[in-house]
């Protein structure tokens, strides 16, 4: 691999990667990793970089030798900017070798917004991984509220059960005593919590209590 046009890639120098690019590099060259120039610009998350790169004939859905592509690579890394590029061109359905999906990688490291973008572009909010553990179960896991009712709202099933037979309200538990928000929404009472006096003085709903 060309180690000028690794530097530039990594270091988002957009004159000098396409200069560099009119030399004829190939860009399907990989690193002792799996991984290529476009990969490499994702995770250093330089959205023109990674836009030149996909416009100049970079595969968009190859994978690296943990079974990453650009995409999932976005969501764990959690660089917005790239995901929210990365969503209109890559193939959505993209698993990992453990089949968590972009969906799960994002509420797995907490990225609300990437939840939400997934979301949008109709992603399944069920679908599981080869341990049958789910989006829901991962944010449940890591205790984010916001993503879990983000998730309950767009119909993932807190009663699905992973191969060890946990369900997400399990994974909730732990790391000690969760929120009693967060079981509220795991028991199905979000819409009695907000027909119950779910906002406050500030307007915020009660299970965003925590913002100021």
């Amino acid at each position: 691999m060309d180690t000028r046009l690794l530097e530039a890639v990594r270091c988002g120098n957009l004159q000098d990667v396409h200069a560099l690019l009119k030399t004829g590099i190939d860009l399907k060259e990989r690193d002792e990793e799996g991984n290529s120039l476009l990969m490499m610009a994702v995770a250093a998350g330089h959205v023109g970089t990674v836009r030149l790169l996909a416009d100049s004939g970079a595969e968009l859905n190859a994978r690296n030798h943990a079974g990453m592509t650009p995409l999932l690579i976005a969501a764990a890394v959690r660089h917005m900017e790239v995901l929210s590029f990365l969503v209109q061109r890559a193939d959505l359905s993209v698993t990992d070798e453990e089949g968590n999906t972009a969906l799960m990688i994002a509420a797995r490291t907490g990225l609300a917004p990437a939840v939400e973008l997934l979301l949008a572009k109709g992603m399944p909010v069920n679908a599981a991984n080869r341990w049958g553990a789910t989006a829901l179960m991962q944010a449940a896991r890591i205790g984010n509220i916001t993503i879990v009712k983000m998730l309950l709202d767009a119909g993932a099933d807190p009663e699905i059960r992973d191969v060890l037979g946990k369900r997400a309200i399990v994974y909730a538990r732990e790391k000690g005593p969760p929120p009693i928000y967060l079981i509220r929404l795991l028991k199905g009472e979000r819409e009695a919590g907000m027909r119950a006096g779910s906002r406050s003085l500030s307007g915020r709903p009660w299970w965003r209590f925590w913002e100021k």
